[in-house]
């Protein structure tokens, strides 16, 4: 049997239009490993492809990451603390500031000490949609994301979470220079977005102005990701408790 994850033709064109958009059959090949290797659905949104600076980046949210850990059998717990410009690291965060970071420890069954991932707020706030609602919850998971990282390598090398990348996408956009009418167009809906219908419709909307050469191949991909991460803000699974385990 094939050590690679097949698709069929009309999966495979999904997949390049929609959720790894922009990549090559190499780079979709590779995709397909990893969504093999991981367990994860892409035809789910828990795992897609990004193409950041010419490179894929193979992304997954949160809930993805815990459960591949999950699934190994070894994860043993983990804790979180957030702290302010003081240092002083707390197991709850009550302030109306933004934490300045968050910490968060990982336990694997058999290994002699825990794992730990650190996130700054500095370094990761995308300035936008639940990083404005809700900060502390946003930089837990990126924590969460580089400590899970850690403690699972072999399983979660190469893997990053959409909370991590954000703003990378953000400054992506904005260091774009000379914006056609259409990707302005094309922000503009995305912010509007407030329903899972919302994002199918924008989304046949951007295919349609790439199709008709209105929009440039680089900008569909940057008003892709965008979408992206306003599809992952509307799932029910942001909705429930962050660290619920």
């Amino acid at each position: 049997m094939s050590t690679l994850t097949l698709w069929t033709p009309e999966q495979t064109q999904l997949i390049a239009s929609t959720i790894a958009p922009g990549c090559s059959n190499d780079e979709l090949r590779l995709f397909a490993y990893a969504c093999q290797r991981t367990g994860l659905d892409p035809f789910s949104k828990q795992i897609y492809a990004i193409k950041r600076g010419g490179k894929m980046t193979i992304q997954a949210g949160i809930d993805g990451l815990r459960a591949i850990a999950e699934r190994t059998g070894e994860l043993d717990g983990s804790t979180t603390e957030w702290c302010g410009e003081d240092g002083q690291w707390q197991d709850v965060w009550l302030s109306s500031k933004p934490p300045a970071a968050a910490k968060t420890t990982i336990w694997r069954k058999g290994s002699t000490h825990p794992f730990t991932g650190v996130a700054r707020f500095a370094d990761y706030n995308a300035g936008q949609g639940l990083w404005s609602k809700m900060p502390a919850a946003m930089i837990a998971k990126c924590s969460e994301a580089l400590a899970l990282r850690k403690a699972f390598p072999a399983n979660l090398s190469g893997v990053y979470s959409s909370d991590e990348m954000q703003q990378a996408d953000v400054e992506e956009v904005t260091v774009t220079t000379e914006l056609s009418k259409a990707f302005i167009a094309g922000q503009g809906a995305i912010a509007k977005v407030q329903t899972m219908d919302d994002v199918a419709k924008v989304q046949d909307r951007l295919q349609a102005r790439l199709t008709s050469g209105s929009l440039t191949k680089a900008e569909h991909e940057e008003l892709q990701v965008l979408l992206l991460n306003k599809e992952a803000e509307l799932s029910p699974a942001l909705n429930s408790d962050p660290f619920d385990d």
